[in-house]
């Protein structure tokens, strides 16, 4: 799976930092005219120095923090090893360094043997040694704030850092002073801080060689940390369980988004979040805009870290192996890497399930065929329009047959057409047995295929259950309202006053009893039966 992200990792740096590929293959082109046309191998491997090192940076631009805050590395958050992708980007940009500085290697040897100055060999390499740890330093530099910077700002960074760090040692230190005078000749912690700091002053001597090397290490740690901290959240737990039916459950889930001035101020999202998702069900997810459904979403996900609460998962009698829990993930606007053509999209993902080459080509194939997207196999995913794009972003969430899938609002901006095809594909993952949690605005669309619904409103769940159920639990929240023989009779059977109870309270276990009570019988009879919106909206109005 770490070569298939290298590969990517290409596809992405070669496709989309086109300028950036342009200039640092001009320099190269620069250091081959060094060595063949002027003849001189030396100045050739000269020039592959710290002002290629610091270009080295702009391969990894864009290759972390971009991806997070356009949420395109979420889908497969929910399903690849984070460490495959974090080490498949990193050798991805090591190793296009690496042949940068093997090819002008080779050049410069192969002009010494036509020029007949192999006597120069040992000095070459030497030179060509200390710039490929230049290299590699800056380029683990440039990756670290790849994680905190988003575009070339890396870059920018990197040129900055190193124009101060000089600036202030000759102010404050004298540091041309110390240089000339052998400072760096010799270990020391001053000439130790300044090489950190500005590295082109680095000499072919063993210690220094393996500082950098060591503050390379350190800068790639220190990234990791910082992209598996992005990455994954540890939110669920897997639990033994204690019902079959159950397949997921949240208890007591808090979150709080820090406001104004060093986040002293919170906006609470989440105040207490409690509900089940049963397995094999299609279960949707409802709540006005700001209610906290992505949040809910993207806890469960692991995108983010919730102040309290568990989320505990179930896993199926054939998923006892698994170690995580690979979610099948829909975003509500999909943002997949625009780079990729969709047969690219579909073999990355099905090589992370196991597939080999052979098996990910043909089911992407068979997948297109499906979806109705075979002319649309070798198009780049920037190309197409929203509704195929959705399109492509289903059958990526399908692959590998995940027994539990998330759609945050799927049918978002889809024409009719794309909409009636979304609904039978979730409907024949359902018949599968698959467990889906569907967020939608959509509410005649959760009534259709829905079996049962969780309505959320300023961070609390108003109610959750079987829509049958919640349809009878209205009618008798509805009689109670209208009726005060019925609330007195219904208060008499439950023990408390019902009279200001909100519709999904009588959903729970004691509606069964109400059920057999004659007159509550004779009430419901003169009480329509809702649709899924009359019950949406009075349960708002009453939370």
């Amino acid at each position: 799976m770490l070569l298939e992200v290298i590969k990517v990792t290409w596809k992405k740096i070669f496709r989309t930092n086109t300028i950036s590929v342009m200039v640092i293959s001009a320099y190269l082109l620069y250091c081959l005219y060094l060595i063949f046309v002027t003849r001189n191998p030396e100045d050739g491997a000269r020039s592959l120095g710290i002002l290629f090192a610091t270009l080295t940076v702009l391969l990894s631009g864009g290759l972390l923090r971009d991806e997070f805050e356009t949420r395109q590395i979420d889908p497969f958050l929910s399903r690849f090893n984070i460490s495959s992708l974090f080490w498949g980007k990193l050798m991805g940009v090591l190793i296009l360094v690496f042949l940068a500085y093997t090819v002008v290697g080779l050049a410069a040897l192969v002009g010494q043997a036509v020029f007949g100055e192999w006597s120069e060999a040992g000095r070459i390499l030497g030179i060509l040694g200390r710039g490929l740890v230049q290299a590699i330093y800056l380029s683990a530099a440039g990756f670290f704030l790849a994680t905190r910077f988003r575009g070339i700002i890396n870059f920018a960074a990197i040129l900055l850092l190193q124009v101060l760090a000089l600036y202030f040692s000759e102010e404050s230190f004298k540091m041309v002073e110390f240089v000339a005078g052998g400072g760096l000749d010799k270990f020391s912690l001053k000439g130790l801080a300044w090489l950190l700091l500005v590295p082109f002053l680095a000499r072919p001597v063993a210690w220094q060689m393996l500082l950098l090397l060591a503050g390379s290490a350190g800068f790639v740690l220190w990234a990791f940390r910082v992209f598996t901290s992005a990455a994954r959240k540890n939110n669920i737990v897997f639990a033994a369980p204690d019902d079959r039916r159950i397949r997921l459950r949240i208890s007591g889930l808090k979150m709080t988004y820090p406001e104004g001035f060093l986040g002293r101020r919170g906006q609470e999202a989440l105040k207490g979040v409690d509900f089940s998702i049963k397995a094999g069900k299609l279960t949707g997810f409802l709540g006005p805009n700001g209610a906290g459904k992505t949040t809910t979403l993207r806890i469960i996900l692991d995108f983010l870290k919730p102040r309290a609460g568990l989320v505990e998962y179930f896993p199926g009698e054939d998923s006892n192996h698994r170690k995580r829990l690979k979610i099948g993930y829909l975003q509500e606007t999909a943002s997949l890497y625009p780079f990729l053509t969709v047969r690219e999209t579909w073999y990355l993902v099905a090589r992370n399930e196991g597939l080999n080459g052979q098996q990910a080509a043909q089911l992407a194939v068979s997948l297109a065929e499906k979806l109705k997207l075979s002319e649309h196999l070798d198009r780049e995913i920037k190309n197409l329009s929203k509704g195929t794009v959705q399109k492509v972003a289903f059958g990526l969430a399908t692959i590998g047959q995940p027994e539990f899938m998330i759609f945050d609002e799927p049918y978002t901006g889809l024409d009719p057409l794309v909409m009636s095809e979304i609904r039978d594909l979730t409907l024949e993952l359902k018949s599968r047995g698959t467990t889906i949690f569907l967020s939608s605005h959509l509410l005649s669309e959760v009534e259709r295929i829905c079996d049962e619904v969780v309505l959320i409103n300023r961070g609390r769940i108003v109610c959750s259950g079987e829509i049958e159920k919640l349809k009878t639990a209205w009618r008798v929240f509805r009689a109670v309202r209208q009726k005060p023989a019925v609330a007195e009779r219904v208060g008499q059977i439950l023990g408390m006053e019902v009279g200001d109870k909100p519709p999904g309270f009588f959903a729970g276990g004691q509606l069964e009893s109400l059920l057999q009570d004659e007159l509550v019988i004779e009430a419901l009879k003169e009480i329509p039966v809702p649709d899924v919106e009359k019950i949406f909206l009075d349960s708002l109005k009453d939370s």
